[in-house]
């Protein structure tokens, strides 16, 4: 066990260098700087808390969307084969690429919260409170993160993601369909949306919880058991991508 995570570790930092030696990471950066000045250094009053998470929340989320990716498609070249044939193990070449995917979104974000505190102070968020904004906000970055794992190319094929996708797409359907559009449609068929609407949008409940627990910070009553199912959710899906990519022969695809 420890020799697994020893390997993970070294790997993890190994990703990151030569993450950072392609110059891959300038792209984060600016993508940060810019959003600081446009969103939070040009304000000319006191940024409310409530506006901080909400912004940084979102960019936090898509930043782990493209830095997950970029790192998942660093992982994902011929030059794999050289690192698993070293008795890596595939567990660990794949938490190794998710790690360093987290390693640098999360830094990002201490960078951020660190010019916040430097230039622009946010009155009335004291350490404790940013730590109780901050928890769920990167939890949710860990959980999508953990999603494009599982849906990378090399770990699934593309008949399962295609089927995850569209669970996806049926859990979000309610903005699609809905109000004169799901009255029009018979009964049966109604229901029956709204009942697959239910069953695969509950599995998303910790990300959207977690974001509304992240901009409030208020963790009174079972508030306190949402970063548990984010974590436990998180883990969930990285187990079922080792499981899947454990057995599945291993093509990589990129150049």
């Amino acid at each position: 066990m420890e020799n697994i995570i020893t390997r993970t570790i070294r790997f993890t930092l190994f990703t990151l260098v030569e993450y950072v030696r392609s110059a891959r990471i300038l792209i984060e950066l600016i993508a940060s700087v810019v959003f600081f000045y446009v969103f939070l250094r040009r304000w000319a009053s006191t940024v409310p808390a409530e506006y901080f998470f909400s912004v940084v929340g979102l960019f936090s989320l898509i930043l782990g969307f493209y830095t997950t990716t970029a790192m998942l498609a660093l992982g994902d070249r011929p030059q794999g084969y050289l690192i698993l044939s070293r008795r890596i193990g595939r567990g660990s070449y794949l938490i190794g690429l998710y790690l360093a995917a987290l390693v640098v979104v999360w830094s990002i974000y201490g960078l951020i919260s660190l010019a916040m505190a430097l230039y622009n102070p946010i009155v009335g968020l004291t350490p404790v409170s940013w730590l109780l904004g901050t928890i769920p906000l990167l939890l949710n970055v860990a959980l999508l993160s953990a999603l494009l794992v599982l849906m990378a190319p090399m770990v699934l094929p593309t008949g399962a993601r295609l089927l995850i996708l569209a669970l996806i797409a049926i859990a979000f359907s309610g903005g699609l369909i809905g109000g004169q559009t799901l009255a029009e449609l018979p009964p049966t068929l109604t229901t029956t949306i709204n009942i697959l609407r239910t069953i695969f949008s509950t599995p998303l409940l910790p990300a959207f919880t977690g974001f509304a627990l992240s901009v409030s910070r208020d963790y009174r009553g079972v508030a306190f058991a949402i970063p548990i199912a984010q974590f436990s959710l998180t883990l969930g899906i990285l187990a079922l991508a080792l499981y899947a990519f454990a057995r599945r022969e291993i093509i990589f695809s990129g150049a």
